[in-house]
């Protein structure tokens, strides 16, 4: 086994994983945000008092979201140097051109999510946070774009990901470089 090739496949795991607990996060906040709002406590009640249900929910789905946002702009940013790092170490592993190539369009898709789709999807966000849902069709039409657009490259990210980690062990098992 080359020396480098340990790492490239722990970097490439750790990619995979973090991509993965992002996906669960973005689910998550919004699960537990209607699950309070439509449950809560009695201690959350005498809370928020008066609050109509409703608005106890917006205000809830506002936090999950502003969660999300904070994060899902956080590892885009992360991402970044994680796949310089990958690419380098893919280069000193000697894998083959394959593991080279995904990588680099797995970084660059992450620099295009994190620099355009991530900050757009946030403004955009903001814009119809508290407005009823037949307000700003267009900006709402636009959001939606890019939530698919964000949840589509990021799937064709992973897919190369899990691609790249394959190429990258089935060299580390013979010795050769993969790909």
């Amino acid at each position: 086994m080359r020396r480098w090739q340990a790492p490239l496949l722990v970097l490439l795991g750790a990619w995979i994983g973090c991509t993965l607990f992002m996906w669960q996060v973005a689910i998550q906040n919004f699960a537990v945000a209607e699950s309070v709002s439509s449950a809560g406590s009695e201690d959350l009640r005498q809370v928020v008092g008066s609050l109509p249900p409703e608005s106890l929910r917006t205000a809830l789905r506002y936090q999950a979201s502003e969660v999300n946002r904070l994060f899902f702009a956080g590892w885009g940013w992360v991402q970044l140097p994680l796949g310089a790092a990958i690419l380098m170490i893919a280069c000193f592993a000697g894998s083959g051109r394959a593991v080279r190539v995904l990588a680099a369009i797995m970084t660059a898709i992450a620099l295009g999510l994190a620099v355009y789709v991530v900050p757009e999807t946030v403004r955009l966000g903001r814009m119809i946070d508290f407005v009823p849902e037949t307000a700003l069709p267009e900006v709402r039409n636009a959001f939606w774009t890019l939530h698919h657009t964000y949840t589509a490259a990021d799937s064709l990210k992973l897919a190369l990901g899990l691609a790249a980690a394959g190429l990258a062990w089935r060299g580390r098992k013979s010795g050769e470089p993969a790909a």
